[in-house]
C-alpha cells in the first residue's frame, strides 16, 4: 500500500511540475485593489511627488490613470497610463518647460507590486515619442543630462534597462516643427532579458533637459515576468518537501 500511494504521490508530483513548467507568466488570484502608483516629477532637486488615483480597466489586474499637473512658470506635466500588478507599466506623458530656460527634468513612475517576484525575472521595455518647438521660436531640443539614459527601467527603484544612452539629442527641424524621438526597444517581444528578484515595485525612470517653452511626448514601457525554469523549480522543490512531510 505504501509503495502505491507513492507512486500516485509521484505522479502527481511529475504532473504538477509539468503544469507549473509549462506556464511562462504570472497569475492571479482573488480581488486586486488599485495599486498606490506614485509619479515623481520636476526639475532636478527639486521635485514633486504625485499620487493619482487608478480605475480598473475591465482587467482584474489592469488600472487606467490619465490627468494633468503645471507647477505655474515651471512645468506642465500630462499623462495617460495603464498598469498591470504582475507586473507592467504603459503609458504617455508629455512635458512642457514653461521656464524661462533650458532645464533638467525628472519623470519617474512607481508601481507597487504583487506577488514578489524571485527570485529573478525576465525584463524588457521601450520608448519613443517627439519633441515639439511649442514656442515657435525655432529651437526645440530634448538632450541627455549627464550620463542618464533618457529611459531607464526600474526594479525596486535601481535602474536595470537604460535605453537611449547618453550621448543624444533630438531638435525640431523649423520653428513650429516636430523632431521624431525613434522607438527603440530592449528586451521585446518577450520580454527576455534577465532580471533580478522584484520585492516591492516595478517603475520607469525618465531624465533629460529641454529647451524653454517646448514640449517632450514619451511613449514608455517596461515589462516584468517571473523567470520560467526557475518558478517551475521552486514550485516543484515546494512540492516535493511536502511529499517527504507526508511518507
Amino acid at each position: 500500500m505504501f509503495q502505491l500511494n507513492a507512486r500516485l504521490s509521484g505522479l502527481a508530483l511529475a504532473l504538477s511540475c509539468a503544469v507549473i513548467l509549462g506556464h511562462s507568466g504570472p497569475a492571479s488570484a482573488g480581488v486586486v485593489l488599485a495599486p498606490d502608483v506614485q509619479i515623481e516629477v520636476g526639475l532636478m532637486g527639486n521635485t514633486q511627488t504625485l499620487s493619482p488615483g487608478a480605475v480598473q480597466n475591465g482587467n482584474p489586474d489592469q488600472f487606467d490613470l490619465d490627468g494633468q499637473m503645471m507647477m505655474a512658470g515651471m512645468w506642465n506635466l500630462t499623462w495617460d497610463m495603464t498598469v498591470d500588478t504582475d507586473p507592467f507599466v504603459n503609458g504617455v506623458f508629455g512635458l512642457t518647460n514653461m521656464s524661462g530656460s533650458t532645464q533638467t527634468f525628472i519623470l519617474n513612475v512607481t508601481l507597487p507590486i504583487a506577488p514578489v517576484i524571485t527570485p529573478s525575472s525576465l525584463i524588457g521595455g521601450s520608448v519613443g515619442g517627439s519633441v515639439t518647438d511649442a514656442n515657435l521660436n525655432g529651437v526645440a531640443t530634448v538632450a541627455n543630462a549627464g550620463g542618464s539614459p533618457l529611459f531607464d527601467g526600474l526594479i525596486d527603484g535601481v535602474g536595470t534597462l537604460p535605453i537611449i544612452t547618453a550621448p543624444y539629442s533630438f531638435s525640431a527641424p523649423f520653428a513650429g516643427g516636430t523632431a521624431n524621438i525613434p522607438a527603440t526597444n530592449v528586451g521585446l517581444p518577450g520580454p527576455t532579458i534577465p532580471g533580478p528578484a522584484v520585492l516591492t515595485s516595478i517603475g520607469i525612470n525618465h531624465t533629460f533637459t529641454l529647451t524653454p517653452g517646448d514640449t517632450v511626448a514619451l511613449t514608455s514601457f517596461f515589462l516584468v515576468v517571473p523567470e520560467p525554469a526557475s518558478l517551475g523549480l521552486m514550485a516543484c522543490g515546494i512540492l516535493v518537501m511536502g511529499l517527504k512531510r507526508r511518507r
